[in-house]
């Protein structure tokens, strides 16, 4: 939807006005827009101003959608415009084909109102220069394609003053969208508003991974008004989160639009969006020929962010004090992100007398204190600007102070050597982002799976390891045996199945990085024969070679994927003569699961491709790796070295993917046409917002049976027990 951000919008607005103001170009973010049409404004033209606006939910969805069609109405009030629309559109294909619509009609002005259709927008602005565009909550720009977004934090900040003011229990529900920055971004303003007046709450957040899904928002409210939350508040696109508070006696803080008028007292107030002299500022831009790019970030000051009406049931002392707050902000005499501020972690990430640039705002992944629930990162000391002259206003409770926890001392056991620039190294590579945070860690490489992995794993828990992790899925035998023994030890096993009341399992949805690789080969192959170097006949290698055949034939339905099985993870001769032997039965793209970077080397020798794997390692064979799945295993280190610190550690099992932010595709390489990594960019986003599922049907598998019917998508279950090959892979799994 409108946010719907892939990682590389942690950059947005700020970062290229930075640019632009730098270089001297005309293109300067806009002042506020006008509250009203000028006294002055030069005659209208005597034909209307068309103008279209593309819309990704219904109007009637009382949130986004609806904020924007009430932005479209305050512009037929203001001036002489014929305007259209197209609710429910798609982000895609189908975007495009409606934005080009409209400028095919003739529409003069065309605002597209979800960062989904940012690409369309910008492909059609291009084919129509003489039309106007104006993208919301986008990044990129054109000769006619200016952007436009607002900074809610501030009034989301404001929201949680009331909040905190109002709950009896201390503990206020989110319902959350995404875990990406812009809803982390809102989620610890208003956390600082709550704790602010009252250093006892604590914000707790359930992500639901969509936008728009009225059952599933009320059932995420349900869910936190059963652990005791007696205010909710919520960053999704409808009602729901509102009623389900009010049919339980609850209060709620609304979203997008005054949802008090729809819902009755119990909504308190709510951050709302005011677009309508946004949109005036454009049109008029184009009424009277003076149109200039311009990425418009408003705030407070200009309207197009506020506050909504408050209900009769708050207090006209928490009036008084959040409105003081308000008019603070507004004059820029202070703003939310100002120091001293402390993480979720316990660590003080901006000290007093500073403030968070908008950059680092905007690029915001993990939790202040006072949240419970996960981010993707956590808060590590960052460097902000000097603070405003704050205001001089009421509070109702001091500020919080921040917590100081103990970090326990961890060990790592690898199967690999960490230099293998694969599995191992990737997994090292988080330890180290372990010991930036002052972990004590200690690591043992090459540790066979069987007695010698028992013994490394008993020799870290006698030395009062507090938290070991084991890093290879034949280590899980052992990793039961030896926890057995020291029940006050914490361990964590990465890819296995098998748990105890001290022993974790996490791991990592692998999956989602080989499908978008797979879409990469599959355009880059010309012999339509595809390699794929896998270590063991495991449901985890499975479900990955199927997850990157599948993406290939999603591009280049000719294409055949054949498989060598090597029943090794690190083994680079034996690795390096598979990849030989898939060249010379006619691969010209190699992928391998394996951990070593020698069939990489050999795909360059051989002047064919490669796929890589754990780790960017384009500069081992530069000529010849196109892209990697790469691990980030560093989010789930910090959380779960984080947890035993703060005594909230627990066995549950840990299966994250892209939007978490464990995986990722390594940069495609430049010699890749752009319109192929555009394309992966697009799936990628789809996956991280959980758009699109990889295992839906119909899919069959390569005896033609078919598995997956069409309309349904395999469970976790099914996923984690994959035993079948898909249409297209050659060979049978070993047994």
């Amino acid at each position: 939807m409108q946010r719907k951000r892939i990682w590389t919008f942690l950059s947005l607005l700020l970062v290229a006005l930075l640019v632009l103001s730098a270089c001297g170009g005309a293109e300067e973010p806009a002042a506020q827009p006008p509250a009203a049409a000028p006294e002055t404004a030069p005659a209208e033209a005597e034909q209307p101003l068309r103008v279209a606006f593309v819309y990704v939910a219904p109007i009637g969805d009382l949130g986004w959608t609806w904020a924007h069609d009430q932005g479209r109405l305050y512009l037929e009030q203001q001036l002489n415009v014929e305007t259209a629309f197209i609710e429910n559109v798609p982000e895609g294909p189908d975007a495009e084909r409606v934005i080009r619509d409209f400028a095919q009609r003739g529409y003069d002005l065309i605002i597209t109102t979800s960062f989904g259709y940012m690409d369309p927008t910008l492909t059609v602005a291009e084919e129509f220069p003489d039309t106007h565009f104006v993208h919301v909550s986008g990044y990129m720009t054109a000769p006619n394609m200016s952007t436009a977004f607002g900074r809610m934090h501030q009034p989301r900040y404001l929201s949680g003053l009331v909040a905190g003011s109002m709950t009896e229990s201390n503990i206020i529900g989110y319902v959350a969208a995404f875990p990406i920055p812009e809803v982390i971004v809102g989620i610890n303003s208003f956390t600082l508003g709550v704790r602010e007046v009252n250093p006892d709450a604590q914000v707790r957040v359930v992500w639901t991974s969509t936008w728009f899904d009225p059952p599933l928002e009320r059932e995420a409210a349900e869910a936190l008004l059963d652990q005791g939350a007696d205010v909710i508040a919520q960053h999704q696109d409808t009602t729901e989160p509102q009623r389900a508070a009010a049919d339980r006696g609850a209060y709620s803080i609304s979203y997008n639009s005054p949802m008090l008028e729809f819902v009755g007292d119990s909504v308190l107030t709510g951050p709302v969006w005011d677009w309508g002299p946004v949109y005036q500022m454009f049109a008029e831009q184009v009424i009277n020929d003076n149109w200039q790019t311009q990425q418009f970030y408003g705030g407070l000051d200009t309207g197009v962010v506020d506050l909504a009406p408050y209900s009769p049931l708050v207090s006209q002392e928490v009036i008084e004090m959040v409105e003081a707050r308000k008019a603070a902000i507004t004059a820029g005499e202070t703003d939310v992100f100002c120091g001293p501020l402390v993480g979720q972690n316990g660590v003080p990430f901006l000290p007093e007398g500073q403030c968070m640039t908008d950059e680092q705002v905007l690029n915001m992944d993990w939790f202040v204190e006072g949240v419970v629930g996960e981010a993707p990162a956590q808060a590590a000391p960052i460097e902000g600007q000097p603070a405003p002259q704050p205001a001089a206003a009421p509070t109702l409770a001091p500020a919080a102070e921040a917590v100081e926890t103990e970090l326990p001392r961890v060990a790592f056991v690898y199967v690999g050597p960490v230099g293998d620039l694969g599995w191992s190294y990737a997994h090292d590579q988080g330890r180290l982002a372990l010991e930036e945070m002052g972990v004590e860690t200690a690591y043992s490489e090459l540790v066979a799976e069987g007695p010698d992995a028992a013994r490394i794993l008993r020799t870290y828990a006698s030395q009062g390891y507090d938290l070991i992790f084991a890093t290879s899925f034949g280590y899980m035998d052992s990793v039961l045996e030896v926890a057995a023994d020291f029940p006050d030890v914490k361990f964590e096993h990465a890819t296995g199945y098998m748990t105890a009341d001290n022993v974790g399992i996490y791991d990592g949805r692998g999956y989602q990085g080989w499908y978008l690789a797979g879409i990469v080969a599959g355009e880059m192959t010309e012999s339509n024969v595809l390699g794929y170097i896998a270590p063991y006949p495991i449901a985890e290698v499975v479900r990955n070679l199927n997850a990157f055949a599948l993406g290939a034939q999603s591009v280049n339905p000719d294409v055949v994927v054949r498989p060598i099985w090597l029943f090794s993870w690190y083994d680079p001769p034996r690795e390096r003569e598979a990849a030989l032997a898939l060249i010379d039965a006619g691969a010209d793209v190699v992928a391998r699961e394996s951990d070593s970077v020698e069939p990489d080397k050999a795909a360059e020798e051989a002047g064919v491709y490669a796929i890589g794997y754990n780790a960017i390692s384009a500069d081992v064979a530069p000529n010849a790796v196109l892209t990697a799945p790469i691990w980030d295993w560093r989010v789930i280190y910090e959380r779960k070295v984080n947890d035993v610190a703060a005594g909230t550690w627990t066995n549950e099992p840990i299966w994250w993917g892209m939007a978490e932010g464990v995986l990722d595709l390594a940069p495609i390489a430049d010699f890749v046409p752009a319109e192929v990594a555009q394309a992966v960019e697009a799936q990628k986003a789809a996956i991280i917002a959980g758009e699109f599922e990889i295992f839906c049907g119909s899919i069959a598998d390569n005896t033609g049976e078919e598995r997956v019917a069409e309309g349904q998508c395999m469970t976790d279950e099914e996923l984690l027990g994959f035993n079948w090959l898909v249409e297209g892979v050659t060979g049978e799994i070993p047994q």
